[in-house]
């Protein structure tokens, strides 16, 4: 009974943070086509029918995002770093942060989804950063190690992200964003491996050594 309270736990945590990042670009294509319906001189009409336009993109942008990153399609889908940086770059449009990708030789295919852990990472570096940066994606090693960082001045780790990270960690008292530490790691368990954090001045790092 227990492992279901979790499991429910973590699904309504992540639904929460779907929702959340989906509320601004949805709203606003809202905004956009309410104007529309005005009666707006032409110029009026074209910014209104941009603004709909672009907040639609990023709506969709972060719904193709999170499909693979949280739901069952990112262990489907045969993702290569190709097809990640994509999305990634579509994504990060909407959360004002550059990316800055080195991670090509990335050995990421297989059923155990190692293009969705990815995709968590970049979410937990995100999470780092205050008011933009720049999230760096790099491949190590063989291929089969990854390092995905937030940088910005004032780049830190949350103290809840901190704690669902931790081994004794308490489902129950995790928030939306906190949850993202938590379900990252587990991901990156199930695959064999382990996450670790590194934090120093302007970075914060989230590595994971990926199976063979």
């Amino acid at each position: 009974m227990q492992d279901i309270e979790i499991d429910l736990r973590v699904a309504e945590l992540l639904a929460s943070r779907l929702c959340h990042d989906l509320v601004s670009p949805v709203g606003a294509v809202n905004n956009g086509l309410e104007l529309m319906a005005e009666d707006l001189d032409p110029e009026m009409l074209q910014d209104a029918l941009a603004l709909a336009d672009k907040s639609a993109k990023q709506a969709s942008s972060t719904v193709q995002f999170f499909r693979l990153a949280y739901g069952q399609a990112g262990r489907q889908v045969d993702m290569g770093p190709a097809e990640v940086k994509r999305l990634a770059e579509g994504y990060l449009t909407s959360q004002k942060a550059e990316l800055a990708w080195d991670a090509d030789a990335l050995v990421l295919h297989g059923p155990e989804g190692g293009g969705k852990l990815l995709l968590n990472l970049i979410l937990l570096a995100v999470d780092t950063l205050q008011r933009g940066g720049t999230i760096r994606v790099e491949a190590a090693g063989d291929g089969r190690s990854v390092r995905v960082a937030g940088e910005d001045a004032n780049a830190r780790l949350r103290d809840e992200t901190r704690a669902a990270l931790a081994d004794a960690v308490d489902v129950a008292n995790l928030g939306p964003r906190a949850v993202q530490g938590y379900f990252s790691r587990l991901i990156a368990r199930r695959m064999g491996g382990d996450l670790d954090v590194r934090e120093a001045e302007g970075a914060v790092t989230f590595l994971v050594q990926l199976p063979e």
